[in-house]
């Protein structure tokens, strides 16, 4: 069959950039729009039906599957994907070219190729796969998963596996790990179509409107 796809990748950071982190964003939307790419591909090749959300907004105080209501404060979601039987949640992460791994204080950091530091928080923060209490709450209690997609230019350490958000659940992997269909194993076929309520659900969240 194929994917719907909703909404426009990468949207709402381009939306909300300042100035001085202009380059920065325009590195993280545009890694953004190639994880949709890869996942609108990859999607294409299935047989069964596929529902993909891009850049959801407004997670504020959100119910469901007999949970406390959860906010995510200003956090987007970057990539849903969404059948009848299962979610995954995607964060696409443009580090650039370098090693990704965790400093012998448990820092999350990227060894750049000139030997350069640079600092990746997002490593650091277990709240980080949190975001997938969303997904989980708009479905009615329906079981997914998470990762992280960072470019192939970005080599993983084994001392990524230590990282903060690694350890409470998800994957960290490289794009071509999309493109390989990596995320089959998510996904039994056939998969059975999402239901009208829940796609609506998550329709309420693009920060662009439908796709």
């Amino acid at each position: 069959m194929t994917v719907t796809v909703y909404g426009t990748p990468g949207a709402s950071l381009v939306q909300s950039a300042e100035d001085t982190y202009r380059d920065n964003v325009r590195r993280g939307a545009f890694h953004e729009q190639r994880v949709a790419q890869a996942l609108e591909a990859w999607l294409r090749s299935r047989a069964d039906h596929f529902h993909l959300f891009h850049d959801l907004v407004g997670f504020h105080r959100v119910g469901g599957a007999g949970l406390e209501e959860m906010d995510l404060g200003d956090s987007n979601i970057d990539h849903v994907v969404l059948t009848g039987d299962a979610w995954l949640v995607i964060d696409a992460k443009g580090c650039g070219a370098g090693t990704l791994g965790v400093d012998e204080q448990g820092n999350g950091i990227l060894v750049k190729q000139d030997r350069t530091v640079q600092a990746e928080h997002w490593l650091d923060d277990g709240r980080n796969y949190s975001r997938a209490g969303i997904p989980y709450r708009l479905t009615d209690g329906v079981r997914g998963n998470a990762a992280w997609i960072v470019p192939d230019s970005t080599s993983l350490h084994p001392s990524v596996e230590k990282a903060a958000c690694r350890q409470k659940g998800g994957e960290i992997l490289p794009l071509r790990a999309v493109n390989d269909g990596f995320f089959d194993q998510y996904f039994p076929a056939p998969q059975p179509p999402a239901s009208p309520n829940r796609i609506a659900r998550f329709e309420r969240y693009l920060s662009t409107g439908g796709g």
